[in-house]
């Protein structure tokens, strides 16, 4: 294990994880050029719904390859197998049901993230014609995460830049051909998730076999069950996650259109950062499953110990980036000048961020190698609780501050958290009696 090593497996998932909220930053600059606020601020809450949405079901990606990585530690052929094959079962229900409460998630969305009326049919129509992709979606996180597993990181790389690259070409296309600009970016998004799975299909497709213990584990309904109660504990972090960003979103809309448009905007540079740093994460994921698989301290440690060291240098990078090109950034997102003006009396928050929450996508990785997500679970409900303290306390007095405030105390919370239980978990996993 050495850095060298550490960063062929990272650099793509870097990457790869820095070209995943791409969909809804595309979508929002291109919809910003527009000029029309309503149209933004339509487009706005409905990627944070699908973002939030997406990541309630993030461990189908994430358990994918921590499983994926165990498994080949082993070298246990069907349980590499089977680590793509149920996953993407369970993605495929999900996202079907997805369809049948259209009604009832949409709705949902419009009454807590939408406070001007001028913006609920746009929402509809957007959050409406997304949905029809979210069976494919999910199903790419899955491919992800078991080519992730694999160490095929590359090929991961090329699936999601592959992904965006299509997004792009039609949401520029669609936005002229559609009358409703907001119609005609959701229609494009979701056309490229579609494309996104078949061509993630494609490169999985030569490394699968089917056999009759496979198809008999596909029927065995125990053993979904099992694997989603494994993966409970990833569920409620994530619930507790998308409770803080629909918070987030809702306290905004209250300071007005324009503030929930300029943290929408921001919204998106934080989940840029988020996925940069995930990245690196998803490496961690990689090796240590695979320490954990041959039972090496040697390697879990020297894992954690470069990670971090890739944590800080990326914090000092993505600070500098965004503090020396601020004024072209903002111009990318929108030429309004009332709405760069908002968004420049925010901008301090995202500069702060990553020396916040950086640690957090470390150790959620590591978490995730080891198959424990715990920690990760109780590190999101305790953020949770002092993001809404810190909201009751201050959004009242200093408005849209103290909402950005209470954000960076969440992301604080939940480093702090996985930093101290990582150390404690380190000392029992590879204590002799439990090698033994």
């Amino acid at each position: 294990m050495s850095t060298k090593s550490f960063w062929l497996i990272a650099y793509p998932l870097v990457l790869a994880g820095f070209s995943t909220p791409l969909l809804g930053v595309v979508d929002t600059i291109v919809i910003a050029n527009t000029d029309e606020l309503t149209a933004i601020g339509a487009v706005a809450v409905g990627a944070v719904v699908f973002n939030t949405l997406y990541w309630l079901f993030g461990f189908l990606k994430i358990s994918t390859s921590g499983f994926t990585a165990q498994a080949l530690g082993k070298q246990d052929a069907t349980r590499v197998q089977m680590s793509l094959f149920r996953p993407l079962v369970i993605a495929f229900v999900v996202g079907t049901s997805f369809l049948l409460f259209l009604i009832p998630i949409r709705e949902t969305a419009i009454h807590l993230l939408v406070t001007d009326a001028s913006m609920a049919d746009s929402v509809r129509t957007y959050i409406t014609t997304r949905l029809y992709a979210a069976p494919f979606a999910l199903g790419t996180y899955v491919l992800l995460g078991w080519l992730i597993g694999h160490g095929s990181v590359r090929t991961a790389l090329v699936i999601q830049v592959g992904g965006n690259l299509m997004n792009i070409i039609l949401d520029v296309w669609f936005i002229h051909v559609f009358y409703d600009p907001v119609a005609g970016i959701a229609f494009a998004t979701s056309l490229s998730e579609v494309m996104t799975f078949g061509l993630g299909w494609l490169f999985v497709q030569s490394r699968i076999t089917f056999s009759a213990q496979i198809s008999r584990d596909l029927m065995n309904t125990g053993a979904y069950i099992t694997y989603l109660t494994v993966n409970r504990d990833l569920f409620i972090r994530t619930v507790f996650l998308l409770l803080m960003t629909g918070s987030f979103t809702a306290l905004g809309a209250k300071q007005g259109v324009e503030a929930l448009s300029a943290n929408a905007i921001l919204f998106q540079l934080q989940y840029v950062i988020a996925y940069w740093f995930s990245g690196i994460g998803q490496a961690s994921t990689v090796l240590i499953g695979r320490a954990i698989g041959q039972k090496s301290n040697e390697t879990y440690r020297l894992t954690v110990q470069i990670g971090s060291r890739f944590i800080l240098w990326s914090t000092v990078i993505i600070t500098v980036l965004l503090s020396v090109a601020q004024d072209g950034i903002i111009h990318l997102f929108t030429e309004d000048i009332a709405l760069r003006s908002t968004i420049e009396t925010y901008y301090m928050w995202i500069i702060l961020y990553p020396f916040i929450g950086g640690l957090a996508m470390l150790y959620e990785g590591v978490f995730a190698g080891i198959g424990d997500a715990r920690p990760v679970r109780n590190s999101l409900i305790y953020a949770f609780i002092v993001f809404t303290i810190v909201a009751f306390l201050l959004v009242p007095s200093i408005g849209n501050h103290g909402v950005w405030l209470a954000f960076l105390c969440f992301s604080l919370t939940r480093s702090l958290s996985l930093a101290m239980n990582e150390r404690r978990r380190r000392n029992c996993l590879f204590s002799p009696s439990h090698l033994s």
